[in-house]
């Protein structure tokens, strides 16, 4: 039995710190009270659950439980005397020192205060109201503030009552040999002083053996109190340790040369002194004092005397091992601020010390500047070799202090087991680890008017009794389970109890415990623990959840048991400690617990009208059979008892019931629909408003991860109750009730329409999500599932609209920001003129709310839907401007840009669009417009032209004046024939007449019909098409067209490069082929003059000729006979007639490698040279005569 001394504030090295008290959510939930705020219904209670009543309905007070799990479990023990509560109700611990003590040895209990000491026996209170002795405690003449005296009860064995010591903390000392003398006013015991120095205070009182008492104080003097008995008399003797010495020894006479120089002790603050046990030879026993940081060992002799046997500080090492073990320990000694603060025996060689040291504040940590600093506490096993110590183990305390943390005290470390567990007794909370594994455990005070007074550990070894300011509780330990802790499932067992104890035990309002989580907590421990839980609760684990019959008390229960959870989750600010898996996790546990209770209620309705059909029995019927559960007698009430988790599975059954039913052609079909949408709707609604209402609490980041709410088969069903309820409500019959059923058929519609559009909306939304791995099922899904919801919005909001539900339709469009729908929606009926539309003002006022975002869907639908007229009929320039800025539409940007003088911009729009344009009359005149635009814009602005605008206006009409010259010159073969012909006639004559030389190349003819039949039909072809046209026709006399094919290919800058050198090729190759090289080859009796006039007729010059003076020449622009022959490959002819069937491919290839061989044939390498020689001969000589 040990007493200590009030321990003096922490001492604090003075510098500028930081400090902060623990990080608060960082999510939005609410205050602690208010944390866990959770969806209510009528019949729920608060939000933290009071623990049910009869679970403390005992037969007897000493069954009362405080706390329980597998290794602890904590009971009332007995209660105060009532002199006791008396003093202890109206003390305020910060202002008033009060100290105590449980002794098991004599069975008896104290409290003291500066003045009076209170001892009882507390095993006499189990049976009825113990005796109450009161003592007057001694006084010093200058009291110490905040300090008690030390107390020890002198025990005499079973035959009589205990005696009390007493010692206030200047040394006046108070003995009374039997407590039965407090009965008469505790006044008249014998006094002694221990004479102390002026600034010297006791510090310890400690008992040695039952008539001997060890005295320490704050300069490191031992003082030996030594009860006697002599003639019946007790007395009471005090001496300061002493060496031995003998007046017989020689050392006395030669002191000087014999004597061996004496172990001086140290002066300091002595913190804690422990015995050890008897020597061998029965001659004494150890002595170990902690003195501020150094370890005193004495021999307390049975003669009296007392010997300091060896000193050493373990400052240095101590240090180090902490920094070993412990992430926040400051890295300078100084900054340590180690204390020793007690000391336990655990073998001859092996000591406990128990210490304390200042813990550094990390960043994560700060929030506040004056926050004060925490002091972490450990356990070290030192061990002695000789004399020498080194530390073997270390061991965190799971308790922190701070210089603001109530009830301060000096920690008190007990022993239990021989040592294989450790209690350390703090003011506010008492602490359990064992010293063979990594268990650890706590008890900590609820409130701040209560404190522990002492902690006694009974004969058993194993049990311990804590005495506190409201209550004496006994603390009963399974060793074998403390033996069998296994770390790596252990903590999170330890967390998930912890917060099971705080469900069942913590809010009673009897309980003097609270529970909180350890600081420095594990966090995977945490999250375990939590989910672990949360999973229990639901599936109606009945060491967590009572069973219970009514299903709905039931239900409330455990949904009280999820909001405790997370509330206590929040009060002990560890919910940032988890990951965003884990909090959706408990979140989700509890909205399907919520949307299960809203289920059971309304089935208990419908249990109630008497229907009669149950579509949720026969739903969860399936599932238990199909789980091979059906062996429950209430197989429903077993689903909402034990298979809550699997909620939504219930989506699937109920719908499996709805198909079924219309296979069977059922004549309550629309009834069942009503049902089954009813419980689909009631799960996936409530869960989702629990979420939204809690996720401040939860701590839930969006998107939700892979919700059950929107798993592909969810929307499924969904759209399938949706598909079916339009076709149902669509169908009325003349039956009155009948309709009347279709009506409340039809009124489930909207909720519906809300429900699948957010489930398909929140599945995107994980999808979309950076945390989802991006497979390829992933983007193939998301990719479907983005097409699903564009196609299903629309229909969605048509159908509600037609069914009389248009404000619903506009209200879920405007939720989710569907514009393109809202812009639909407001068009549905008159749309112009504007001002007759009935949702004109709807329009303006989403113009005005949603800006930009709305006109820009609402332009889209006039455009698609050829509503120009009301689209520049209303007042909205400035969008009109922003959106043909964002968005190219040429062909109706240039109306607007004309009307607003814009002049430069619609030249630019037309010519663009003239560019795509598709038919002939309208590229016309957009290039003229855009063209006479282009010089107003000059002519508005005085500016420069733009030649290269000009000039790409100029050969755009060229381009067209080639189109009308090659459509007049093919008409030509129509002028004959006075009949009126069909367009595939005319393709036909014109193919005969003007492309004869193509009758041996079918591929090549049916090209040419093409290209003829589309400038026929009056469409624009493309520069390539026009040169192929060119080429292909029968240029005689119109060699020069030749020429004009390969300019206009020249111009085609747009044109892959690969591919306009294959059109080159071609039309070199036609031009090669368009004479009679035969002939012209026949020379014999020909004159020089006469050969070049043939080889001036012939289109090879003609096409040189245009030819060879341009400065600027592409690729292919002109071509050898050798460069000419070549063709292109089966896919590049696939590509550039994408029209024709494999077989016309097939047969233009083979036409291109016929040319090919013919113009390889022909051998013209040497004419080629010749002829440009010719033609340049000839530019030079005109250039002359010019």
């Amino acid at each position: 039995m040990a007493s200590f001394s009030p321990s003096p504030a922490p001492r604090r090295v003075q510098r500028l710190r930081r400090h902060t008290s623990r990080l608060e959510s960082q999510l939005g939930s609410p205050p602690p009270q208010e944390a866990s705020s959770s969806i209510q219904d009528d019949e729920s209670v608060a939000s933290r659950m009071d623990v049910d009543e009869e679970l403390y309905e005992r037969t007897s007070r000493t069954d009362l439980v405080f706390a329980k799990s597998k290794e602890l479990v904590i009971t009332y023990y007995a209660q105060l005397p009532a002199e006791v509560r008396q003093a202890l109700r109206s003390a305020d611990f910060n202002r008033d020192a009060y100290s105590g003590d449980v002794d098991p040895l004599t069975g008896f209990a104290l409290v003291a205060s500066a003045e009076t000491c209170f001892v009882w026996n507390y095993n006499q209170a189990l049976t009825g109201t113990p005796t109450c002795y009161i003592f007057v405690c001694p006084q010093d003449v200058d009291p110490t503030a905040m300090a008690t005296p030390l107390h020890a009860l002198v025990p005499y064995g079973s035959s009589r009552e205990p005696g009390l010591v007493l010692i206030s903390p200047s040394g006046n000392v108070r003995f009374w040999d039997n407590i039965g003398m407090g009965l008469a006013g505790g006044d008249n015991g014998l006094s002694l002083s221990l004479n102390l120095n002026d600034s010297e205070i006791v510090t310890t009182l400690t008992r040695s053996d039952p008539l001997t008492y060890i005295v320490s104080t704050s300069e490191g003097r031992l003082t030996r109190l030594v009860v006697t008995s002599t003639g019946g008399k007790f007395h009471l003797a005090a001496h300061v340790f002493s060496r031995p010495t003998s007046s017989l020894s020689l050392s006395r006479l030669l002191p000087s040369f014999w004597t061996l120089p004496s172990l001086q002790p140290q002066a300091g603050n002595v913190n804690a002194v422990a015995l050890g046990d008897a020597y061998p030879d029965a001659s004494g026993r150890d002595l170990w004092a902690l003195v501020g940081t150094r370890i005193q060992r004495w021999n307390l002799s049975v003669e009296g005397w007392e010997e300091l046997l060896l000193e050493e500080d373990i400052s240095v090492m101590t240090c180090s091992v902490i920094r070993r073990n412990s992430t926040s320990a400051p890295a300078d000694d100084l900054d340590l601020e180690l204390e020793l603060l007690d000391i336990k025996v655990e073998s001859s060689t092996t000591l406990l010390i128990l210490l304390s040291y200042a813990g550094h504040e990390d960043e994560s940590d700060m929030i506040m500047e004056n926050s004060p600093p925490r002091r972490i506490y450990c356990i070290i096993r030192v061990k002695r070799t000789v004399d020498t110590f080194h530390i073997s183990s270390f061991t965190t305390v799971p308790y922190q202090s701070t210089s603001s943390s109530r009830a301060p005290m000096h920690p008190r470390l007990q022993l239990v087991q021989h040592g294989q567990l450790i209690v350390v007794q703090f003011g506010d909370a008492v602490t359990l680890g064992s010293t063979v594994n990594k268990y650890m455990d706590r008890l900590e005070l609820k409130s701040s008017q209560d404190r522990t007074l002492g902690v006694g550990v009974l004969e058993n070894g194993t049990d311990f009794l804590v005495l506190t300011a409201a209550t004496m509780m006994k603390a009963c330990i399974d060793m074998d389970e403390v033996a069998n802790f296994d770390p790596e499932v252990g903590r999170a067992s330890l967390i998930k109890s912890t917060m099971v104890q705080a469900i069942l035990y913590g809010s009673y309002p009897e309980n003097p415990l609270q529970f909180s989580f350890p600081p420095e907590i594990d966090e995977d421990a945490l999250m375990a623990g939590a989910e672990q839980l949360s999973g229990a609760v639901l599936e109606s684990d009945p060491e967590i959840v009572r069973p219970n019959h009514d299903l709905h008390a039931q239900l409330t229960t455990r949904k009280d048991r999820l909001s405790f959870l997370v509330g206590f989750i929040n009060d002990n600010a560890v919910l940032t400690k988890m990951t965003q898996g884990i909090r959706q996790r408990l979140a989700t546990d509890a909205e399907k617990l919520y949307a299960a209770h809203q289920v059971w209620r309304k089935h208990e309705e419908w249990i109630m009208s008497r229907h009669r059909h149950n579509v949720l029995y026969d739903a969860v019927f399936t599932y238990m059979h199909d789980m091979k559960e059906n062996y429950h007698e209430d197989c429903l009430r077993a689903f909402f008892r034990l298979k809550v988790a699997y909620l939504g599975n219930l989506i699937t059954r109920v719908v499996d019931v709805v198909r079924r039913s219309s296979r069977e052609h059922v004549q309550d079909y629309a009834e069942i629909l009503i049902q089954a949408t009813e419980i689909a709707m009631i799960i996936l609604d409530s869960a989702l408003s629990y979420r939204q209402y809690n996720a401040g609490v939860y701590g839930v980041e969006l998107p939700m991860i892979d919700p059950w709410s929107s798993q592909p088969d969810v929307i499924e069903h969904l759209g399938y109750l949706f598909d079916v309820t339009e076709i149902l409500v669509q169908s009325p019959s003349e039956d009155a009730d009948t309709n009347g059923v279709l009506e409340a058929v039809k009124a489930q519609l909207p909720k519906l329409a809300s429900i699948l559009i957010g489930s398909v909306r929140e599945r995107l939304d994980w999808l979309e999500s950076p945390l989802v791995e991006q497979s390829t099922n992933a983007q193939r899904e998301r990719a479907e599932l983005n097409q699903h919801f564009n196609q299903m919005r629309p229909r969605v909001f048509e159908t509600l609209r037609r069914l009389n539900f248009a404000e619903e339709a506009f209200r879920l469009a405007e939720t989710y920001r569907d514009f393109r729908s809202l812009a639909s929606l407001c068009n549905k009926d008159t749309v112009y003129p504007p001002n007759a539309n009935p949702y004109a003002s709807r329009i303006q006022s989403y113009i005005e709310r949603f800006k930009e975002a709305f006109t820009a869907e609402l332009y889209q639908w006039y455009i698609e839907h050829g509503e120009l007229r009301t689209m520049f009929t209303q007042e909205h320039d400035a969008y009109l401007d922003g959106f043909f800025t964002q968005h190219s539409h040429p062909e109706i940007s240039w109306i607007y840009s004309m009307a607003h003088k814009k002049y430069g911009q619609a030249s630019e729009s037309l010519l663009t669009e003239a560019d795509n344009a598709t038919e002939l009359a309208s590229k016309h005149l957009m290039l003229s417009i855009g063209k006479l635009s282009h010089l107003a814009q000059l002519q508005e602005n005085s500016e420069d032209i733009n030649q290269s605008t000009l000039d790409a206006f100029h050969d755009g009409l060229d381009f067209i004046s080639v189109h009308e010259a090659l459509i007049q010159n093919l008409k030509t073969a129509l002028i004959s024939i006075r009949a009126r012909q069909s367009l595939e006639k005319q393709v036909d004559t014109i193919g005969t007449r003007k492309a004869s030389k193509l009758a041996g190349y079918p591929g090549l003819q049916h090209v040419f019909r093409l290209l003829v039949r589309r400038l026929l039909l009056g469409k624009a072809l493309s520069i390539e098409d026009v040169a192929e046209l060119l080429s292909l026709k029968d240029n005689e006399p119109e060699i020069e067209d030749y020429a004009t094919a390969l300019h206009l290919l020249a111009k085609a800058k747009k044109l892959p490069n690969s591919r306009r050198l294959s059109t080159f090729r071609r039309i070199w190759r036609r031009i090669y082929l368009h004479d009679d090289w035969h002939t012209i080859r026949q020379t014999a009796g020909v004159t020089d003059a006469e050969l070049n006039e043939r080889l001036r007729s012939t289109a090879l010059y003609a096409a040189l000729q245009a030819t060879l003076t341009r400065q600027d020449q592409p690729e292919g622009y002109i071509l050898k006979p050798a460069a000419a022959t070549i063709i292109p490959e089966h896919s590049e002819i696939a590509v550039r007639w994408s029209g024709l069937s494999p077989d016309e491919v097939d047969a233009v290839e083979r036409d291109c490698a016929q040319e090919s061989t013919i113009l390889n044939n022909l051998e013209l390498d040497d004419v080629f040279e010749s002829m440009r020689q010719l033609v340049t001969e000839d530019q030079q000589q005109w250039m002359e005569d010019a």
